[in-house]
């Protein structure tokens, strides 16, 4: 008899084992798609989560293969164009640099050399618009003015962005399954893909998922070490965790651009 509960027991973990999958192959993902931003607005409210910031082409979804059914969903956004801490602040966090500022200071300085160096005038007839010096000035602002476009562009290009995982749900009867799991993974590996490093990525949970997302590469962060874009929904997330009785957990992700998901 205690034989026959063992085996019944092995039994029963060994089916349990295969239950993910029994239902891998029952289910699909691929990216979002406009028809699929409606459902997941409706259900993203339900959850009391973030239904704002929504764009089909960021979103991963899982489908059930036969009937079509929503299983979950998940997005990486992009929180801010650069990575770059403000160099005016000691111990600034990453966002905090405005990419534009090195080439506002450039064209302030070759304005300031433009206008040392022009022919000097006398009285106010360097404020007219008829005089020598203001239409050089005027030509020089010109000139600047599409340098600073010029180099702002190349900044924004060859900077690091930072993004945010976000809106990561599971339907409640899937949950358990390794779904949202496979949905991470999958987020993380597509970021990566596109060039996007681990460690500029980050999320905001409840302390409940903390140590789900630690097993899948994120580690906890303190608010002051949050891009300040994340400002705004840290506060509104504060206040759905009180009333939910939990705590909010801010996390980043580990490693480089070339690290692969586990």
């Amino acid at each position: 008899y205690p034989k026959t509960l063992l085996m019944a027991h092995k039994l029963i973990l060994l089916l349990c084992s295969a239950l993910p999958s029994a239902f891998a192959g029952r289910l699909e993902y691929r990216f979002g798609q406009q028809r699929d931003m409606l459902p997941i607005a409706t259900r993203l409210l339900r959850e009391k989560m973030n239904p704002l910031f929504l764009s089909a082409d960021r979103f991963l979804v899982c489908r059930e293969s036969d009937s079509g059914a929503l299983v979950g969903f998940g997005q990486i956004r992009q929180l801010a164009k650069s990575n770059a801490a403000d160099p005016a602040r000691f111990d600034a966090p990453p966002g905090s640099g405005d990419v534009g500022q090195p080439a506002d200071d450039d064209a302030w300085d070759d304005f300031d050399r433009a206008y040392a160096a022009s022919a000097p005038e006398s009285g106010l007839d360097a404020l007219l618009p008829w005089s020598a010096r203001y239409r050089e000035l005027a030509q020089r602002a010109a000139v600047q003015r599409e340098r600073r476009r010029s180099r702002v562009s190349q900044a924004e290009t060859e900077a690091a962005p930072l993004w945010e995982l976000a809106s990561v749900y599971v339907g409640e009867q899937w949950r358990g399954r390794g779904v949202g799991s496979e949905l991470v993974r999958r987020l993380c590996a597509w970021h990566v893909q596109r060039g996007g490093a681990r460690r500029d990525l980050y999320l905001i949970t409840l302390e409940p998922t903390c140590g789900w997302y630690e097993g899948l590469g994120f580690s906890r962060v303190e608010r002051q070490d949050l891009p300040p874009q994340m400002g705004l929904e840290v506060a509104a997330g504060e206040a759905v965790s009180w009333v939910l009785g939990n705590r909010l957990v801010c996390m980043r992700g580990t490693g480089g651009a070339g690290e692969k998901v586990r």
